[in-house]
């Protein structure tokens, strides 16, 4: 998910201080990495862009976890939309509700936002989430559930502050600083039910134990280890980010990603006439205006 393309920026930024024959290492594991997972997409854009694409606009990616199993193509289970900004140096996290009822491009019907990728894939989900949010989407990562837990048993145990005490999977999470190990951590995000919140405090949960982890790769300086995660993510991670454009998000919007606010589309949810329930977006296209 978020975490696997903040994965990418941390590599790229191992790559700046290592040199001779070990760098030229990297670059051959960093190109097989880009080869294994790049899967383009042909998607029309929802707005007009400028001729040339300057380094100061902004750029929108969206980040998908589904949980595939064989014989099933699976639905989004979180989705969010990363704005990054380089004018005003900050970069801003919103998570997508699954249940946001949502109009398919080019049929008349509404449907769940996780559906359209049951109907459409990657490519309907993109189209989808552009004429809800009114941008472009110019990048996405989607990544299987499992590939997330995979990575969560390579960091090892994580940091962070907890707002919700609560028990699940014979785990029990006081409100405080929590040292939880994989396995912990992971019950700590797939609990959805007793949080007062729904989907929101799951998907806050879920930001949490992401920030930890990429925190933790940064502060370890730890390159070998970062290499090692490139083979856990790789067959669970689709993408249409090339190791060229990672370079150039890089160079001119890392900076950017230092300030990050993170927030749930507005709304609230909703019992239709067709006896579903949703989540009704409010003004969705004005989320990322300002």
């Amino acid at each position: 998910m978020n975490k696997k393309w903040k994965i990418g920026i941390t590599i790229l930024i191992g790559l700046t201080v290592i040199s001779g024959g070990l760098l030229l290492f990297v670059f051959a594991k960093v190109g097989a990495f880009f080869d294994e997972t790049y899967e383009p997409i042909d998607v029309p854009k929802a707005k007009e862009e400028k001729s040339e694409t300057a380094p100061e606009d902004k750029i929108h990616i969206l980040l998908m976890g589904v949980d595939e199993r064989p014989h099933d193509k699976g639905r989004p289970d979180v989705m969010m939309v990363v704005e990054i900004d380089p004018v005003s140096d900050k970069t801003k996290v919103v998570s997508l509700p699954r249940d946001t009822k949502v109009s398919i491009p080019g049929r008349d019907e509404s449907t769940k936002l996780n559906h359209t990728y049951t109907y459409g894939g990657t490519t309907l989900t993109v189209q989808t989430v552009q004429q809800l949010l009114d941008i472009n989407i110019d990048y996405y990562a989607k990544v299987n559930m499992n590939g997330f837990e995979e990575v969560i048993k390579e960091v090892g145990e994580l940091t962070f502050e907890n707002d919700l005490d609560f028990t699940f999977d014979g785990y029990h999470f006081p409100e405080g600083e929590l040292t939880l190990s994989p396995d912990e951590a992971l019950a700590y995000v797939r609990m959805r039910k007793q949080d007062p919140m729904g989907d929101e405090g799951r998907n806050e949960r879920q930001r949490k134990v992401i920030k930890a982890s990429v925190d933790k790769l940064l502060e370890q300086n730890d390159y070998g280890k970062i290499l090692e995660l490139l083979d856990t993510v790789s067959p669970y991670l689709q993408w249409n980010i090339q190791e060229k454009d990672l370079k150039e998000l890089y160079t001119d919007y890392s900076h950017a990603m230092k300030q990050m606010e993170s927030s749930e589309l507005p709304g609230e949810g909703k019992l239709e006439d067709d006896g579903l329930w949703y989540f009704i977006a409010d003004n969705p296209e004005q989320v990322f205006s300002e």
